[in-house]
Parts: structure tokens; sequence; C-alpha cells
């Protein structure tokens, strides 16, 4: 954990003209200090790297997606994801927006390995799940909107062998059982740049914890790279790699 933290200090939160004063040390143990008060929020921003939260492309009827980075790398999420189209925009009627179905799930590799092979964890289960709906409709011929809903759901578990347990922040750590649930308003804009390239703006909203996350991508036909934003993230800038096939 304390590598990948640094690792990620070092893609996230570099500043050119304060690079020379951070303590990294100091800052590594405030981010791990926020990691154990909210362990759930933490994982949960990675799982919503992963989330495919935009709609299909026109003319496409059923998409697949999994996360790479920073989700399978090195997160070790593995994770697949699925979007499957109702109607076509317009196909009922003129002016009906085009439905989407969306969900995913993904399982941590790295809960199993250490429950498996480690002297200090007994027990570690670390998972989610997400589904909704996506509408979208043409407003001009380079532009399309869509909104939605989706409900996600993550569960993490971590249990310690007895006389094993970890001391963070001088703090025997036994074990942690935590989650999060909550139901997310979707609303987003995108413009094509080629046959199948695009690009995305979305904005989504948290009813329960009442906290915003905005993501700008760029989609080809195979990948789609952004950037994903958490204000009140542990890690507020998350790179997004995604691979996805759209049928």
């Amino acid at each position: 954990m304390k590598r990948l933290i640094l690792i990620l200090l070092g893609l996230f939160l570099i500043k050119s003209s304060a690079f020379a004063a951070i303590d990294w040390e100091s800052k590594g143990m405030q981010i791990a200090g926020e990691i154990i008060a909210n362990p759930a929020g933490f994982f949960y921003d990675f799982q919503q790297d992963l989330e495919g939260t935009t709609p299909l492309p026109p003319g496409k009827s059923f998409g697949i997606q999994t996360g790479l980075f920073p989700t399978t790398i090195p997160m070790t999420y593995t994770n697949v994801s699925g979007k499957l189209r109702l109607h076509a925009e317009g196909r009922i009627a003129p002016g009906v927006p085009q439905l989407d179905l969306i969900g995913g799930y993904w399982d941590m590799l790295a809960a199993k390995m250490a429950t498996k092979n480690s002297d200090t964890v007994d027990d570690a289960k670390f998972g989610g799940y997400y589904v909704g709906g996506i509408l979208s409709t043409s407003v001009s011929p380079r532009v399309r909107t869509f909104w939605g809903y989706k409900h996600s759901a993550l569960k993490a578990k971590l249990d310690f062998k007895a006389g094993q347990e970890p001391e963070l922040l001088g703090t025997k750590v036994n074990s942690f059982d935590t989650g999060f649930k909550d139901d997310f308003f979707i609303a987003g804009i995108e413009t094509p740049k080629g046959v199948g390239k695009l690009w995305s703006i979305q904005l989504n909203y948290g009813i329960k914890t009442q906290t915003f996350s905005s993501k700008v991508s760029w989609y080809g036909k195979l990948f789609e790279l952004g950037l994903n934003i958490y204000p009140e993230g542990v890690l507020v800038f998350h790179p997004v790699w995604n691979f996805h096939l759209n049928f």
C-alpha cells in the first residue's frame, strides 16, 4: 500500500512550483490517515474509474468494457462492464431518446492472493457492482447530450490474524469491514471527432453523499483515455485507461 501511495502521489499530486518543498513522508502519512478514516470512499473512487457511464455510439446495440488503469493495474480490480441498447433514438417516435442499460462488476485479485499467501491476513474481500440506465439525444449533427442514473455498491473487508496485526499511525489495526452504496445522477455531452472517435464530458452527483465528480474522456474504437476528478476524494485526479468493444 505504501508503494502504491507513493506512485499515485507522483502521478497526481506534483505541482511544479512547490515540488521541492513537499514533505513526501508527511504527505503519505496524511493520505494513509484519510484512507483509514474512509476506506470505502477511497476504493470506490477506483470503481468509478472502470464504470462505463456513457451511451453506446449510434448504430451499436451492445458493448463490453474492462478497466486497465488504474483499476487492473495497479489496483488488481479484475472487472467487466456491459451496455445494452433497448431502443435507438427516434425509432419508437420522433424525439424519443436512445435508451441504454449499463452495469458491471469487479473483484480485487490482490485480496484473494493475500488471503491464500499472507502470514498476516486472515480474510480479505474487496468487490463491487453498478447498474443503471442512460438516455441520449442529438441536439445537432455534431453534439449529443446524455443523462441518466446509476446505483453503485462496494464491499471492503480485511481481517488480520491474531498477533499479526499491523500498526498504522501508532494504532494497531485488527480489521476493517466497510461498504459503500449510493445512487447517482449523470449528465454529459459528447461530440464526434471521426469514425468511432469522440470527446465526452460528464458530471455525476451522489444523492446520499451529496458529492460531485466529473470526467473528461477521449474515446477511440478500442480505448478510452480520460481524467476523473473527485474534489472530495483522497486522490483528486485519476488518469483513466479503459478497453472497450461495441457491436
